[in-house]
């Protein structure tokens, strides 16, 4: 509620829009205090003396109206037909205001001037100009006016009396004297001028300034200047050294270290920091963070930068040294200098600073949180002071305000490399042919400030690359911080050491454990892995313990929050695994990676396949983990199981040359395994390979897919093995084979009555005629197909029958049906993130775009298109190739040979999202 200025109403959402009459009525209600007013009152506020005939009804409606704006928890109390305003002082900015002014005038009588100064200047700052705003020249608001007004007037004197005892009349001199002209017979404003003149060499100016009073107070008034004046002329006259400032003990209480670095980066943190320590709301700011964030290096930044808006400024105190919780407030009052007297250490600490406007920043204090409910208390009795709190662990306290600390981003990161890296080498240099080397050193260390230093400081013996790949072994190598450096920090493995030894047994075995997720998991991944019992309650209060002692990192992702570790922090913990239990979770975290991928497969071709492709790409680096687990275990059927779950996601998402590694790892020591499970590895492999254009691979992957099926005697393995064959043979140029081997997979499909099947044989056979020129056949195979997999829901196959369908009415010359095709499995493609039907579709539309000559818009998409099959390691098939190279040379023609290559590049460049949503939506950018 603001009156010191425009009358307004400012809730959780900034202002509320209030009609006049309804700021008047407000205005009114906020002048009685609480008091009760009548209708008659409110209509006499309202209107003066000349309401309207129906004022007492138009008041009923108006406070109505003015009740339903105004923001909890400030309400109109009705009470017998009249109102009242319930709300609290401290939400009318006056309130406030009056307040902070008694304090000021209170700390000036105390002889504690910087507060006096700082409560003032706070004080001031609530104004916004004339009190009341506009209404302000209503006549029942001017004694109000005249008395907030002449309140705001004190607040300069205070403020003035202030700077003056603090001996800073030079820069205080100018306003004093424009107050003064300004209020020519306020005689303490007066006053204050005469001290400032004498004090700044003008002697006369000041004896000359009490004259002028004078001589206005007998003519205006018919009064002599107060004694208190007449005194001061007296002592100015005799040049009184007592009105000389004297020196005066310092207010504050030896202030901050000053670090020898320049901060990097942090400027989004400090930022916050500013306008947390600004607002004063937030008493106890406790910044956490892993060890080696540089949670110390940002809250000495940020209290150096505010220590100027405390009137007592700022001081640090170290408590790394101190592991005794006892020791906790009898070490800061010996680092404040606190005369005990025989007091307890709070009692004695909490008089002093009850009377200062302090930041006090505490430093290292996560081994101390059993004594940390002294700080709650401390705060009670000082209610001016600030606590800004560095702490690897959350204290859970009343009043507490958790600022998590991350690692540096990666532009920061890199900076603060270079800049340690230079202050032990100045001949290193930050290049284009060494920055990717270096950003990944920075990422392999987490953007944590402490391992970048350690890791910088090895550039005095190994060159980027080399410390990069030495980096796998990063805790042994960071090492070597600086000797005046905390022991804890003078290796990264000491910093985690520390944190380590402050968590319970039990947090350490469950964050040992934890590490077995290099991706993070969810919660029941953590519980199936992690603890023997399956105790979801057990492993989200184990999960809170490490967030809160800053081991573990959170982040939502899919409506769900994962949990992991930072790299570096994983690998200690890793090796602290070792230790422990390391075989029988890493096994548990295989198998829970088996059942999560046999059930995501399920799913690929379902109406839930988006949600299933994310949830394997969140765990894709977990899946890599358990693999390699069962590889080196030599656990042949469960390798093979994960290898055959995971092919659909890695073929879809274009993991290629991986999924191929691990399949023929995987089937080349697969031995006797179940013939079913075998069919499936080896179909994989062949699809797999044929995207990659290796025909040869393919064929033998698919025929010993084919001989595998017929082994098991199921008819409708045989006619998918034989599908699959056909259109690997058809891609590799036998086209008689490839008829030959797809009408009887069809045939075969048709007689065991399997849709899918059967719609993707047909779907194969008319990719046949296409690619031999027979368009009038193709169309009706393509239809057929298309309607088969639409009613079973397929949409993992949709996308590219939809290109299908697109390139028989391109061929035919239909280009309105084929751009609609195109556009509908190019949407289709991006929600499934299908990268090869993206690819496919994009060629398409960019043929179309050609077509309607514009070479460009079909350069660029060729460039989109080419940069999915290649980032894929993908080939052309014998259609689409010859779509490519017809589309690329007419394209060309079109915008001519440079202008080409530059659109072509520029569609590689674009993002996957704004490349797509540009084909789908709008023009492709010039180059």
């Amino acid at each position: 509620m603001r009156i010191l200025g425009p009358v307004e109403v400012v809730g959780d959402d900034g202002p509320v829009s209030l009609p006049a009459k309804h700021r008047c009525l407000l205005a009114a209600l906020l002048v009685a205090e609480g008091r009760s007013c009548g209708p008659d009152e409110l209509v006499d506020a309202l209107w003066g003396s000349n309401p309207p005939a129906s004022a007492r009804k138009l008041v009923q409606v108006y406070v109505s109206q003015l009740r339903r704006s105004l923001p909890a928890p400030v309400r109109i109390v009705t009470k017998q037909g009249s109102y009242a305003l319930d709300v609290a002082p401290e939400l009318v900015d006056a309130a406030r205001f009056e307040r902070l002014l008694n304090e000021s005038a209170s700390a000036r009588r105390t002889g504690n001037h910087a507060l006096a100064l700082s409560l003032a200047e706070q004080g001031s700052r609530l104004w916004a100009g004339r009190a009341f705003g506009d209404l302000g020249y209503e006549g029942f608001l001017q004694p109000e006016v005249e008395r907030l007004e002449e309140l705001r007037l004190a607040a300069l004197e205070e403020r003035i009396e202030a700077q003056l005892a603090l001996g800073r009349h030079a820069e205080a001199l100018g306003e004093i004297l424009a107050l003064a002209a300004e209020n020519p017979l306020r005689e303490r404003l007066h006053g204050q001028a005469m001290v400032a003149l004498y004090r700044c060499g003008r002697q006369s100016d000041a004896l000359e300034a009490f004259t002028a009073l004078r001589r206005r107070l007998d003519h205006e008034l018919g009064l002599e200047p107060a004694p208190e004046l007449r005194d001061l002329q007296r002592r100015i006259l005799q040049q009184d050294p007592a009105l000389d400032v004297g020196e005066r003990p310092p207010e504050g209480f030896g202030g901050l270290p000053q670090p020898p670095n320049r901060l990097v980066g942090r400027e989004r943190e400090l930022e916050a920091l500013a306008a947390l320590l600004a607002s004063r709301d937030a008493r106890l700011i406790v910044l956490t963070g892993a060890g080696g964030s540089g949670k110390t290096r940002l809250a000495l930044e940020a209290a150096h930068r505010a220590a100027a808006t405390y009137a007592n400024g700022a001081t640090f105190v170290e408590l790394a040294p101190v592991d005794d919780p006892a020791l906790l407030v009898p070490t800061i009052a010996q680092a404040l200098d606190v005369d005990q007297g025989g007091r307890q250490p709070l009692e004695a600490l909490s008089e002093v600073l009850a009377t200062r406007e302090l930041l006090l920043v505490l430093d290292n204090v996560e081994q101390l949180r059993d004594a940390a409910p002294a700080f709650v208390q401390l705060l009670s009795r000082a209610p001016r002071l600030t606590l800004l709190v560095t702490s690897r662990a959350v204290l859970h306290l009343t009043g507490e305000h958790v600022f998590p600390v991350s690692p540096l981003d990666d532009a920061s990161a890199l900076e603060l490399f270079e800049q340690r890296a230079r202050s032990l080498r100045p001949s290193f240099r930050l290049t284009s042919e060494n920055e990717s080397t270096l950003r990944q050193i920075c990422a392999r260390v987490d953007g944590l400030p402490l391992a970048i230093e350690l890791a910088a400081a090895r550039v005095r013996t190994l060159a980027p690359d080399a410390l990069l790949q030495r980096l796998g072994e990063r805790l042994g190598l960071l090492t070597g911080g600086l000797r005046d450096a905390p022991a804890r920090q003078q290796t990264l493995r000491e910093t985690l050491d520390w944190s380590f030894d402050l968590l319970t047994e039990d947090q350490r075995r469950f964050l040992a454990r934890l590490s077995v997720f290099p991706a993070g998991a969810t919660l029941d991944a953590v519980v199936a892995v992690c603890l023997a019992d399956g105790d979801d309650a057990a492993a989200l209060d184990l999960l809170e313990g490490l967030l809160d002692a800053s081991m573990a990192v959170t982040h939502e992702h899919g409506g769900s929050m994962r949990y992991g570790l930072l790299e570096t922090v994983r690998q200690y913990a890793a090796d602290r695994l070792h230790q422990l239990d390391a075989e029988a979770t890493a096994r548990r975290h295989a198998l829970w990676a088996l059942e999560l991928a046999e059930t995501a497969e399920a799913e690929l071709s379902g109406d839930r396949q988006t949600h299933w492709f994310a949830t394997l790409d969140a765990e894709h680096d977990n899946l890599r983990a358990a693999l390699a687990y069962l590889d080196a275990r030599s656990e042949k059927e469960l390798e093979l199981r994960l290898a055959v779950a995971l092919s659909r996601f890695w073929y879809v998402r274009g993991h290629l040359g991986e999924g191929r590694h691990h399949l023929e790892r995987a089937l080349a020591k697969a031995g006797d395994q179940p013939p079913p499970l075998l069919r499936r590895a080896l179909t994989a492999a062949g699809a797999i390979c044929l995207l990659q254009g290796d025909y040869a691979a393919a064929i033998a992957f698919s025929e010993a897919a084919l001989d595998a099926a017929r082994e098991g005697g199921e008819p409708r393995f045989v006619a998918n093995a034989l599908s699959n064959l056909g259109a690997i043979v058809l891609a590799a140029g036998d086209h008689g084979r490839a008829a030959e081997v797809l009408e009887e997979a069809v045939s075969l499909a048709r007689e065991v009555g399997d849709t899918r099947i059967a719609a993707l044989a047909i779907n194969n056979l008319g990719d046949l005629a296409l690619t031999t020129g027979d368009y009038t056949r193709a169309g009706p195979l393509f239809e057929e197909s298309h309607a088969l997999l639409e009613a079973r829901g397929d949409t993992a196959n949709l996308a590219r029958s939809l290109f299908n369908r697109g390139a028989v009415e391109l061929m035919l010359g239909d280009d309105a049906a084929a751009g609609l095709h195109f556009r509908e499995g190019l949407a289709l493609a991006r929600d499934t993130d299908d990268k090869e039907d993206l690819a496919w579709c994009l060629e398409g539309l960019a043929s179309l775009a050609a077509r309607e000559g514009d070479g460009e818009r079909a350069s660029t998409l060729l460039g989109v298109a080419g940069a999915l099959l290649a980032h894929m390691g993908a080939d052309f098939k014998p259609f689409e190739r010859r779509l490519h190279e017809a589309t690329e040379a007419e394209a060309t023609a079109l915008c001519g040979p440079t202008v080409h290559a530059a659109a072509r590049d520029r569609g590689a460049s674009l993002t996957l999202p704004a490349a797509v949503g540009l084909a789908l939506d709008g023009d492709v950018p010039s180059v």
